[in-house]
C-alpha cells in the first residue's frame, strides 16, 4: 500500500491515551437495568473504558493463557460494550478477537472455527446452550463464559495491564477476525487489517468536490451518535473505530430486550442524540408509531445501511431530517460517498471520485442498466481500504447490483446482490441452498427454490416430479409440509417458510435447468416473477378458504374465469365480453401468467399454454370444463414447432393502413428509429448511423429513463466522439417507451411525428436471457407487431431492419443436412431466410428470434411492409477501433482470467466453438449499417424485399491459435499457463478449494458460469454448423476487409482486460 510502511496505534493503546488524557470525558452511554421496566443509561468514561479493559485481558491472561499475537479467541455475546472491551482486551493479551454473529448456525460456527484455527470460544450466559453445543461437537475448543459487564467496569485493580505486544500495529497485521454472512453457503472470516483502521480514519480527509460533503464527516463528527448497528457486523465495527479515534460518543440501545421502534424512542427521549445509526426496518417503523417522525426531527443526521429502506418511508423522514444512505462491506470496510447534494435523492449514492470505483454495467440485456460497483486499484491506494485486507488483488467487485438515476449519471441506487443469497426487507441475509435441498429429498418433489429478495419473509415455489403432478395443491402440501416444518427448525426465524407462502408449479412450466439439471436460480426467479409477486400478495389468503374445483359446472367455472380475468386487466376490464379475445385488449405475457395463478389459488389447474390457445372466457372456460371431465384424456403435447407457429399467427393479425400509401419522393438524409441504443452494439449503431453522410435525425427509443445519461456514459467509455453533447444534439431524439404499448407509450404528438418522419426502423433491442421458454417472449412479439404496423403505417414507407441471431437458425444441419457438392466440415446456413419453424436451436431465445423474423417476413409477404431485412448475429467481441473493454462478465474473459490464475488454458472448446467467427461489437455494427437500406447512397426502395445476411467472420480462426496468443501473453510476464484439454481444464476448475475460492473467488470467474463450460463437451461431431457470408461480403466493405481473430486484437483485449 504505497510506498512506505505506516505505523497505527492500536485500539487499546489509544484507549490507554486517552484514559491518561481525558479520563473522565465521555466514551459511550450504555443503557443499565434494561430487562425490566425503563432503561437507564450510564456514562462511560475512558477511565472506566480503559478499567474493563485491564480487568478482561487479565481475565484472558489468568483463564486461556497468554497468546502468540495471532491466536483467535471467539466470542459471541449480546450486542453491549463487551464487544469491544473483547476487541481491545484480546489484543493486549496477545489474541485476536473473532466476532461471530449470535444468529450463526452450529455448522456455521464450526467450519469458521476449523477454517481459523480456532480453539477458543468464550461467550455470555444468554449464549450457554451454543456454547455447550460446540463444546459437544467440537471437544478440543475450549469454551469459556466471559465475565458480567458490571465486574469489567466495577474492577478495584489499580494496576494497568500492559499490553503484551506494545501499542503500535503495521497495516499487515491483523487487529479483528470478522466473517461473511455465508453468501455461497457458509460464512467465510475475514482478517481485518490495521491499515484499514488507519485509511479509514484518513479516508475522512479525502478530497471531494467543491461545496460536498463525505458522508464519513457526518458520521464521525456528531457530537452524540445513537446506534442499533450489532459490533460484530462492519457496520458496528466503523461506529466503534469512529467512538476511538474520533472520540464520538455512542449512545447503545439496552442489549435485553428487541431493537423496537419503540425502545429506540425511549433512547431518543433519554439521551438526545445529534446522529443515528440504524437499520431501514427499525426507520420503517418508527414512521409508523405515534411521535416517532417527532423523535427523528430532534436529530441532525440519520445514517442507514445494510438494505434498501421504502422509498415512501425515506421520502417522509426527508422532511424531517437529514436522510443518508450508508455502504460498506465485511471484506472492504466502508465505500465513501458524499451526502447527496439534493436530500430527495437520499436513496441514491454518489461515490466519492477519488477512490477507482468503476460501475460495471451487467449484460443481461434486459435495457435495465444495470451495473456492478467494481473497485480498480489505484498505484498510491492508501485510501482504498479492500487491498490492505486483499493485497494480492487488482480489483475487488462487490457482487452488489446498482441502477443509475435516470438524469444523473454520477447518482446510483441499489437494487440487489448478483450472487444467490436473498436479502430480506429488513437487511437479514438467508442461505437459501440447504433449505431447498432438505425440500427436493421428498419423493414428490424435482426442484425447490426459496425467494424473498425485498420481502420481509421468504417463500417456497415447489416443482412436483412428474408422476406426482396430478395431486392436487392442498394434498400436495399436506403431503410435504412436515418436510417445510423440519427444515424451518433449522432456520432462523426471518428465514422460515410459512404454509401460506408455499406455491406448487404447474407441469407445463418446468424449472430452468443447466445442462447437468441443477436450478438456474436467478432464470427460474425471473420465469416465475408474476407468480412470486402474486404469491406475496395473496400470502394471507388460507388454503382452506380456496374453492375446490372439481364439482364446478361450465356456468361457475366460466363465472369464476371471467372474475379472475377482469381482476388482472384493470381499467380494461369493462371492454370485456365473454367472446372477446384477451390479446385486442392488450394483455400481456405477465398478466396471462397472474390468470394462470389466480385460477389455480381456486383449484383450477391452467396451464399458461391453456390462456394462450383459449384467448377467452368462453373458449378457456370450455377448456377447463373439458379438461376436469375427462382428466384420463389428457390433451396432446405441443410440439415447439406448434407454438412458434401459434404466436406468429397470434402477432401476425396486423391493423390494415386506412389507406393505400404512395411511394414516398427520395430524399438524401434518411430519419432512422433505433429501438435498443444503450447496449453495446446499440452504442455503435448509434454512432455510426451519427457519423452516416445520409442519416438526417436519429430517434433512439428506449425503455429506461436515464438512456441518455447511459449513452453518454457508453460513448464516454468507448471513446466516441461526437460533434455535440448528446443530451442537448441536434440529429439525436431519446425517447422513453415501449414497443409493445400502443403508440409506443409516447403519446400521440410524439408517435405521429415517427408516422411522418421514418425512412428505417432499426429493431435492436431484445431480453438477452437463454434460459426463458417461448412463452416468456409474447410481450416482445406484441412490440414487434407494434413496429411493423408502424412502418406499415408511415409516410415514408419505412423499411424494417431485424437485429436477429445466429440461434435462430443453428438447427439447420440437423433439418437440412449437407447441401450437394458441400464438403466436409460445418454445414452451412444460407443468407436466405425460411419460415420453417424446427430451424432455430432448441431455446427459448432462438426460437423467439425466428418468430420475430417471421412475423416480419410475413408482413413483407402480404405487401404490408415495403421491405425488410434480417441480420443474424453471431457472437460479439471486444472492439477493434474504439476504446472500451470487453465486458469480463462474458464468458471469453471469464475463461482468460479463470486460466491466468489456474495457469491452464483448454486448447479446445468443443465442435460448437472450436472454430471462432466473433466479430468485434464496432464492426458489427458497420456492417449492419452496410447491409441494411442505408447502405445504398441512393434511397433504396426495392418493394416486397426481404433480404438475410449472417454477421460473422467469413475468415474464423481456430481457438487453438488464439489459446496459444493468451500462453504467450502471460509467458511474457513470468506466469505459466499450461494447455490442456478442455476436461482436464473442467476438472482444475472443479477442484479449486472451497476456501480458496471463496477469498478469491475474483480469481476463478468461471465458476459461476461452471454449467456453461461443461456445456461446450456437447454438440455435434461433424463440424457443427457455420454460416454462409457471400451476399454480406460482396454488399458489405467491413465484412470485406474483416480479419480473422488473431494476435493483434487478442492482445488489445488481454491489455485491456489486464488480468
Amino acid at each position: 500500500m504505497g510506498s512506505s510502511a505506516p505505523s497505527f496505534l492500536s485500539p487499546d493503546s489509544l484507549v490507554d491515551d486517552l484514559a491518561a488524557r481525558i479520563p473522565d470525558n465521555v466514551w459511550a452511554k450504555a443503557p443499565v437495568s434494561a430487562d425490566q421496566g425503563p432503561a437507564v443509561w450510564q456514562d462511560i468514561t475512558w477511565r472506566q473504558l480503559r478499567v474493563a479493559v485491564d480487568f478482561t485481558a487479565r481475565w484472558m491472561e489468568n483463564e486461556l493463557g497468554v497468546g502468540d499475537g495471532h491466536e483467535p479467541i471467539a466470542y459471541t455475546g449480546p450486542n453491549d460494550i463487551r464487544y469491544p472491551i473483547i476487541i481491545m482486551a484480546a489484543l493486549k493479551a496477545g489474541h485476536k478477537s473473532f466476532l461471530t454473529s449470535p444468529r450463526n448456525s452450529l455448522e456455521g460456527n464450526l467450519a469458521l472455527l476449523r477454517t481459523t484455527k480456532c480453539t477458543k470460544f468464550v461467550f455470555t450466559p444468554e449464549f450457554r446452550a451454543m456454547g455447550d453445543g460446540l463444546a459437544a461437537a467440537a471437544p478440543q475448543v475450549k469454551t469459556l463464559q466471559v465475565p458480567d459487564v458490571g465486574d469489567m467496569l466495577a474492577s478495584a485493580s489499580a494496576d494497568p495491564y500492559e499490553s503484551r505486544f506494545g501499542g503500535h500495529m503495521q497495516d499487515h497485521e491483523t487487529v479483528m477476525i470478522l466473517h461473511t454472512s455465508g453468501t455461497t453457503g457458509l460464512p467465510k472470516p475475514v482478517y481485518l487489517k490495521a491499515g484499514v483502521l488507519r485509511g479509514s480514519v484518513k479516508n475522512i480527509s479525502l478530497p471531494t468536490p467543491e461545496e460536498r460533503e463525505n458522508i464519513l464527516v457526518a458520521m464521525c463528527k456528531s457530537p452524540m451518535l445513537l446506534t442499533s448497528i450489532p459490533f460484530f457486523h462492519i457496520f458496528g465495527i466503523m461506529l466503534f473505530s469512529r467512538s476511538l479515534y474520533h472520540q464520538g460518543p455512542l449512545v447503545l440501545l439496552p442489549a435485553g430486550k428487541p431493537p423496537t421502534a419503540e425502545l429506540l424512542l425511549e433512547a431518543i427521549s433519554n439521551t438526545k442524540p445529534t446522529a443515528l445509526a440504524c437499520t431501514p426496518s427499525l426507520l420503517e417503523d418508527m414512521c409508523g408509531i405515534s411521535g416517532g417522525l417527532e423523535g427523528l426531527a430532534t436529530i441532525e443526521h440519520v445514517i442507514y445501511g445494510g438494505a434498501p429502506l421504502a422509498q415512501s418511508c425515506g421520502n417522509t423522514i426527508t422532511k424531517v431530517t437529514t436522510l443518508t444512505n450508508g455502504i460498506g462491506s465485511t471484506e472492504a470496510f466502508n465505500i465513501p460517498n458524499m451526502v447527496p447534494a439534493d436530500p430527495a435523492e437520499w436513496e441514491y449514492f454518489e461515490w466519492n471520485p477519488n477512490v477507482g470505483i468503476v460501475m460495471e454495467l451487467t449484460t443481461d440485456g434486459d435495457d435495465s442498466g444495470l451495473a456492478e460497483l467494481v473497485i480498480h486499484r489505484q498505484p498510491e491506494n492508501d485510501h482504498q481500504l479492500v487491498f490492505h485486507n486483499y493485497p494480492d488483488l487488482t480489483e475487488w467487485r462487490s457482487n452488489d447490483l446498482y441502477e443509475r438515476h435516470p438524469s444523473k449519471p454520477a447518482l446510483w441506487r441499489y437494487v440487489g446482490r448478483a450472487d444467490d443469497v436473498i436479502v430480506l426487507s429488513n437487511g437479514e441475509k438467508v442461505q437459501p441452498v440447504s433449505f431447498e435441498k432438505a425440500i427436493e429429498g421428498h419423493a414428490w418433489v424435482r426442484g425447490a427454490l426459496m425467494v424473498g429478495s425485498g420481502q420481509f419473509q421468504t417463500a417456497l415455489i415447489i416443482e412436483p416430479h412428474p408422476e406426482h403432478a396430478n395431486h392436487g395443491a392442498d394434498e400436495f402440501l399436506d403431503e410435504l409440509w412436515p418436510w417445510v416444518d423440519q427444515a424451518n427448525q433449522q432456520y432462523q426465524a426471518h428465514a422460515r417458510v410459512w404454509r401460506s407462502l408455499v406455491s406448487i408449479t404447474s407441469p407445463d412450466r418446468p424449472f430452468q435447468r443447466s445442462p447437468k439439471g441443477s436450478v438456474i436460480r436467478h432464470a427460474t426467479c425471473r420465469l416465475y416473477d408474476a407468480q412470486i409477486k402474486l404469491l406475496y400478495a395473496m400470502g394471507n389468503t388460507t388454503n382452506d378458504a380456496q374453492t375446490h374445483a372439481a364439482g364446478l359446472d361450465l356456468p361457475q367455472l366460466r363465472s369464476t374465469v371471467r372474475q379472475a380475468i377482469r381482476s388482472v386487466l384493470g381499467s380494461r376490464a369493462d371492454a370485456l365480453a365473454d367472446d372477446t379475445d384477451l390479446f385486442s385488449l392488450n394483455t400481456d405475457s405477465l398478466q396471462v401468467l397472474q390468470i394462470r395463478q389466480i385460477l389455480s389459488t381456486t383449484g383450477i389447474l391452467c396451464a399458461v399454454r391453456d390462456v394462450y390457445q383459449n384467448p377467452s372466457v368462453t373458449r378457456l372456460a370450455q377448456h377447463l370444463h373439458a379438461t376436469l371431465m375427462s382428466t384420463a384424456n389428457p390433451a396432446p403435447t405441443i410440439s415447439r414447432e406448434q407454438l412458434m407457429s401459434a404466436m406468429i399467427h397470434r402477432h401476425s393479425n396486423f391493423a390494415q393502413p386506412t389507406t393505400p400509401l404512395p411511394a414516398p419522393p427520395p430524399r438524401a438524409q434518411r430519419s432512422v428509429l433505433l429501438v435498443g441504443s444503450t447496449g453495446a452494439l446499440g452504442t455503435h449503431l448509434l454512432h455510426c448511423l451519427l457519423s452516416h453522410p445520409h442519416v438526417g435525425v436519429i430517434y433512439a427509443l428506449n425503455r429506461s429513463r436515464d438512456a441518455t445519461a447511459r449513452q453518454t456514459a457508453s460513448f464516454r467509455e468507448y471513446g466516441l466522439d461526437v460533434e455535440a453533447d448528446l443530451a442537448v444534439h441536434p440529429r439525436v431524439r431519446f425517447l422513453t417507451g415501449e414497443t409493445a404499448q400502443e403508440g409506443f407509450g409516447l403519446g400521440g404528438e410524439g408517435y405521429e411525428e415517427l408516422v411522418r418522419e421514418v425512412d428505417v426502423l432499426v429493431l435492436n433491442a431484445w431480453p438477452v436471457n437463454f434460459n426463458s421458454a417461448l412463452e416468456s417472449f409474447e410481450g416482445v412479439m406484441a412490440g414487434v407487431k407494434r413496429c411493423v404496423e408502424m412502418a406499415a403505417g408511415s409516410a415514408r414507407r419505412a423499411q424494417v431492419v431485424f437485429v436477429s441471431s445466429v440461434a435462430s437458425a443453428t438447427n439447420y444441419p440437423a433439418v437440412r443436412g449437407r447441401r450437394e457438392g458441400e464438403g466436409e466440415g460445418a454445414v452451412m446456413v444460407p443468407e436466405v431466410f425460411e419460415f420453417d419453424n424446427s430451424l432455430p436451436e432448441r431455446q427459448g431465445y432462438g426460437e423467439s428470434k425466428h418468430v420475430a423474423s417471421s412475423i416480419i417476413g410475413r408482413a413483407v409477404r402480404e405487401g404490408m411492409l415495403a421491405g425488410a431485412t434480417v441480420m443474424r448475429v453471431g457472437q460479439l467481441a471486444g472492439t477493434a477501433e474504439a476504446k472500451g473493454m470487453w465486458n469480463t462478465r462474458e464468458w471469453l474473459p471469464t475463461l482468460v482470467k479463470t486460466s491466468r490464475f489456474l495457469g491452464k488454458i483448454p486448447t479446445a472448446l468443443g465442435p460448437a466453438l472450436d472454430q471462432v467467427a466473433w466479430v468485434p461489437v464496432d464492426l458489427a455494427a458497420k456492417a449492419i449499417l452496410d447491409l441494411s437500406p442505408l447502405g445504398s447512397p441512393t434511397d433504396d426502395r426495392s418493394e416486397g424485399v426481404l433480404r438475410c445476411f449472417n454477421i460473422v467472420n467469413p475468415k474464423p480462426s481456430p481457438w487453438s491459435h488464439l489459446a496459444t496468443i493468451v500462453q504467450q501473453y502471460y509467458a511474457e510476464q513470468g506466469l505459466t499457463v499450461a494447455a490442456v484439454s478442455l476436461d482436464e481444464w473442467l476438472e482444475a476448475l472443479k477442484a479449486v478449494d472451497e476456501t480458496k475460492a471463496a477469498e478469491h473467488a475474483d480469481h476463478y470467474p468461471a465458476l459461476k458460469l461452471l454449467d456453461f463450460f461443461e456445456g461446450m463437451k456437447t454438440g455435434s461431431e461433424d463440424g457443427g454448423c457455420g454460416f454462409a457470408t457471400e451476399k454480406g461480403v460482396e454488399r458489405s466493405a467491413t465484412m470485406t476487409q474483416l480479419e480473422p481473430v488473431g494476435e493483434p486484437l487478442m492482445r488489445k483485449w488481454l491489455n485491456e482486460w489486464s488480468f
